[in-house]
């Protein structure tokens, strides 16, 4: 089991959230920990996991609940509720943004810390290398080049602080109807 809870809460731009598996102590009887550094939370959801949504949250893509990297979406799965969310109905929920944010940062936790940290290029995690066709991708190249909306979008996400902040006009224009 699992427990995450993020630190640092005053930290405007990234959180760093540690990970505890209580299953597997140290030899000296301590809970291994490790410190994962994941970009916010609130922008992902404000620009970035639109952009994923419409590029990648399909239900015959990452909107499948066998996917590694699952995601929701109001056009494509929709996370249990009362309410009764279906497809084609309704925003997508606070809920199903956080889900999706947890997905992405859990898709690859230390490589993306590795990238926050400044110790790795954006272009080595597979939500870039996939989508670019860097590697294997069964639903093709989604994200055109280099200079795709979609790619700066998520790289500026990555790498933003004080000084640079996400790309909203790229965010904006990937996550746009095609």
């Amino acid at each position: 089991m699992r427990r995450i809870a993020a630190l640092g809460a005053a930290a405007l731009w990234m959180a760093p959230i540690v990970i505890a598996c209580a299953s597997s102590p140290t030899p000296d009887g301590n809970t291994r920990v490790t410190t994962i550094l994941a970009p916010n939370q609130s922008q992902f959801q404000q620009f970035v996991s639109p952009v994923l949504e419409r590029r990648c949250a399909t239900l015959d893509c990452h909107g499948e609940v066998g996917r590694p990297l699952r995601l929701y979406s109001a056009r494509g799965l929709r996370l249990p509720s009362e309410a009764g969310l279906i497809p084609g109905v309704g925003a997508t929920t606070l809920e199903e943004s956080t889900a999706n944010y947890r997905a992405v940062i859990g898709l690859e936790p230390e490589a993306i810390t590795r990238v926050v940290a400044g110790v790795a290029v954006p272009r080595d995690l597979l939500l870039l290398k996939k989508p670019l066709m860097l590697e294997g991708h069964k639903g093709g190249q989604v994200i055109a080049s280099s200079n795709d909306a979609a790619e700066l979008c998520i790289v500026s996400w990555l790498l933003a602080d004080t000084t640079h902040p996400v790309d909203q006009a790229s965010c904006a224009k990937a996550s746009a109807p095609f």
